[in-house]
């Protein structure tokens, strides 16, 4: 993909992503499709990252100073992003601890039956 592709097609992903936000009137299945776009287009700009910054020829062309930019935005996203995440995985973690526990109480309905009282098919 060339380079003029790429911003346009950033571009395009932006104002996707700022209508997304500003739809109203979503129910949860449209939630989940922003969700899903938004995820999408993160991993499309990470999978862009990590192509430069496995390219020499590419990373040469950046001064310290725009390698050390580079390296302290992308952290501060990062360091945000994985904070979000796992306060997000921490909260769906105890709500499915919840329903467990309403689907499975501490003790059976019913007593299990002694042994003598189960059949066997020989």
């Amino acid at each position: 993909m060339s380079e003029q592709n790429w911003n346009q097609d950033t571009k395009i992903i932006i104002d996707q992503i700022r209508k997304l936000k500003e739809l109203k009137g979503q129910d949860r299945l449209d939630r989940v499709r922003t969700i899903r776009f938004i995820l999408f287009a993160l991993q499309r700009s990470v999978s862009g990252w990590i192509e430069w910054v496995n390219n020499p020829d590419v990373m040469a062309g950046f001064s310290l100073e725009g390698l050390e930019e580079m390296s302290t935005n992308l952290a501060k996203l990062t360091e945000t992003f994985i904070e979000y995440d796992s306060k997000i995985t921490q909260c769906a973690q105890e709500d499915l601890r919840k329903r467990m526990k309403k689907e499975m109480p501490d003790e059976p309905a019913e007593k299990p039956k002694a042994q003598t009282d189960l059949f066997y098919v020989k």
